[in-house]
């Protein structure tokens, strides 16, 4: 997630590395250094790689193997727990609170084993971003890289020459890719707010049910409090609020929980399949309530012992992938064919969960607040160098633009379930199924490489026919 309600540690790493810092950059040849393919060390690297006379003149040069953990040199790093910890937040999303949905529309058992398939493939995703970037920190004598850079990296170093001169372009492309993932994120948010504000009040007020608005007029209103969040544009002032919403957000989930399991009868009422379209929409919700790939290397690049990383990966994805299996599982026994998201709408309009759906509300506004600093850094890096006067009145403006383009696109597609479903199956696969696997491949390619390389390549085209195959049987589905 998001849970992705507390990314704030995480995003703020992630701002800075997108943004190279809040300060405005000088002029757009600022852009060109941050380029991987411009900087000296990339092209002397190539020069030296493509040198046949590099290992006469300079015998032994490449057996020193550079360390990237002592250039780093990062005081406030995360050690494991606080990267484990990190690792839960960033990938467990606010689709968790949908899940009960998700198992619906794939049938209790079905559901239960697709989670288990696409549950040990994700983090294994994560892990090849990680295997790479950590392989061309030795290469390139760079002690850390985003994702958008890393893709950049593999393209400029791998095999296919012709495409060196365009990965600039690659990155681009993968900056393009993440800005409109976390935009559907913020997108989703938006909706659920407003459905669940929507409920919560015409519950209470007959007054206000008389009234029949529709779920539009609410995302307006809740456009209001996500304006003014906007505004705030210092992260610090966000993150003491995160691990609050985080509390929020598990004590109402628990709650539901609790009534869904006095509400649960025969187990085998519950349909164990359904069809293929209803497994396709289980696994978009899947991905998009456990995927972490776009925060995977913001989590590695800060770590104090960044060789830890799969030990922490394989904790925190335990963690995540029992949350979201437990939701699932038991919301659907419990409520069945009647189950709506999110799940916090289950619970009785009682004094006590009134007040918890109230404090529900606002984790996820302030969750809103933490997630729209990504989008908006990536497209400010790009924009923010054209103003170098009245930067933060310019900023602030370019803010409140953004809040108005998303809430337009939840006002022109607010299904909450839908839109989950095209970001977990359409955006997610590409960024965690067929980039990951593109990057491994083009990081370890080996002219006459030996039977290990050959079995990567067949593992990542693998992949990368899965990550297609969901992207196209979303476009299906979308079409039925």
């Amino acid at each position: 997630m998001n849970s992705a309600i507390g990314r704030s540690q995480v995003l703020r790493f992630y701002i800075k590395m997108f943004s190279g810092g809040n300060k405005p950059s000088s002029s757009a040849k600022d852009d060109d250094v941050s380029s991987l393919y411009s900087i000296k060390i990339l092209s002397d690297f190539l020069d030296r790689s493509d040198s046949s006379l590099y290992h006469e003149v300079y015998p032994g040069t490449e057996r020193a193997e550079y360390d990237f953990t002592l250039e780093r040199r990062n005081v406030n790093g995360t050690n494991l727990l606080e990267s484990t910890s990190h690792i839960v937040k960033g990938c467990l999303g606010v689709g968790i609170l949908s899940m009960h949905v998700g198992y619906m529309h794939g049938g209790l058992w079905a559901s239960l084993g697709v989670t288990a398939v696409i549950g040990s493939l994700v983090p294994y995703a994560m892990y090849m971003l990680v295997y790479s970037a950590q392989k061309l920190y030795v290469r390139l004598r760079v002690p850390r890289l985003t994702y958008s850079h890393l893709v950049e990296a593999a393209i400029a170093t791998g095999p296919m020459r012709c495409c060196r001169k365009h990965s600039k372009v690659f990155r681009y492309s993968m900056d393009v890719i993440l800005f409109s993932e976390v935009c559907g994120t913020c997108c989703i948010y938006q909706i659920m707010i407003a459905s669940t504000m929507k409920q919560v009040l015409e519950s209470l007020s007959p007054t206000i049910l008389g009234w029949h608005l529709s779920l539009r007029i609410y995302i307006l209103i809740v456009m209001v409090p996500f304006f003014c969040m906007s505004m705030i544009t210092n992260l610090k002032y966000l993150a003491p609020f995160s691990l609050i919403a985080d509390l929020f957000v598990a004590i109402c989930i628990l709650t539901t929980m609790y009534y869904s399991l006095s509400e649960a009868g025969d187990i085998r009422d519950r349909p164990a399949y359904k069809d293929f379209f209803g497994l396709i929409q289980f696994t978009g919700i899947l991905l998009y309530s456990i995927d972490g790939a776009s925060v995977t290397m913001p989590i590695e690049n800060n770590m104090t012992k960044p060789l830890y990383f799969p030990m922490a990966l394989q904790i925190g994805m335990t963690i995540v992938l029992l949350s979201v299996t437990l939701t699932g599982f038991f919301g659907y026994w419990g409520y069945g064919e009647k189950c709506r998201s999110p799940i916090i709408t289950h619970m009785p309009f009682e004094t006590v969960p009134i007040i918890l759906g109230f404090l529900f509300l606002a984790a996820l506004i302030v969750s809103f607040a933490i997630n729209f600093w990504v989008p908006f850094r990536i497209i400010w890096h790009y924009i923010g160098r054209r103003h170098k006067r009245k930067h933060g009145v310019w900023e602030r403006i370019y803010r409140g633009i953004l809040v108005i383009i998303i809430t337009c696109l939840s006002l022109a597609y607010p299904n909450l379930i839908r839109l989950m479903i095209l970001m977990g199956n359409f955006f997610l696969s590409i960024t965690t199924f067929i980039v990951p696997a593109l990057i491994e491949s083009l990081v370890t390619w080996r002219p006459r490489g030996q039977g290990s390389v050959r079995w990567r390549l067949l593992k990542n085209t693998l992949l990368i026919t899965f990550g297609l195959a969901l992207c196209i049987c979303t476009l299906m589905y979308f079409d039925k």
